[in-house]
């Protein structure tokens, strides 16, 4: 979920969630509770979207949770790139879903531009590394996965999808 504010989980309290390691043995859900709890009051509820805004945001939610990320502007074009570089979905209906939300274009304009901007070139190198790594994953990440993936845990998904937390 796109932050609210350029107010997201850094530093320590960022490094504390469990959700954010490698070898996580917490499930997907426990995983997505997790990143929930950390963001309460930074990230837009999903109750309070439309239902096919909510589908969307929920899969790009489960990702910050699977690769590891927080709500931080560099993580969240981190998050995007990670999404159209390992995930079954298509950048057209990716780009079409993300814009087409009214929270997501008040994030634009409460943020504004320019940090935004510089927030994705310090993310650059991290977004060259998921470039690079996306060539080697043995299968991409159902961007809507199945029910049954929330009671598996971190760890054994990293694994079978070749996910790398960095």
């Amino acid at each position: 979920m796109i932050a609210l504010s350029g107010n997201a989980q850094t530093g320590a309290a960022a490094s504390a969630l469990r959700y954010r390691h490698q070898t996580s043995e917490q499930t997907l859900a426990e995983g997505l509770q997790e990143y929930y709890r950390a963001n309460c009051g930074r990230i837009f509820p999903l109750s309070s979207m439309a239902p096919d805004s909510a589908a969307f945001f929920r899969s790009h939610d489960i990702c910050h949770v699977l690769f590891g990320l927080t709500t931080s502007a560099e993580d969240e074009a981190l998050v995007d790139t990670r999404i159209l570089l390992g995930s079954t979905v298509k950048s057209r209906d990716y780009f079409k879903s993300y814009y087409s939300v009214p929270e997501v274009r008040q994030v634009f304009d409460d943020v504004g531009f320019m940090p935004l901007f510089v927030a994705t070139l310090r993310a650059i190198p991290r977004m060259l590394r998921a470039l690079l790594t996306s060539w080697r994953v043995p299968k991409k990440w159902p961007w809507q996965p199945p029910e049954d993936y929330l009671s598996r845990t971190l760890a054994e998904l990293r694994t079978e999808y070749g996910i790398q937390v960095y």
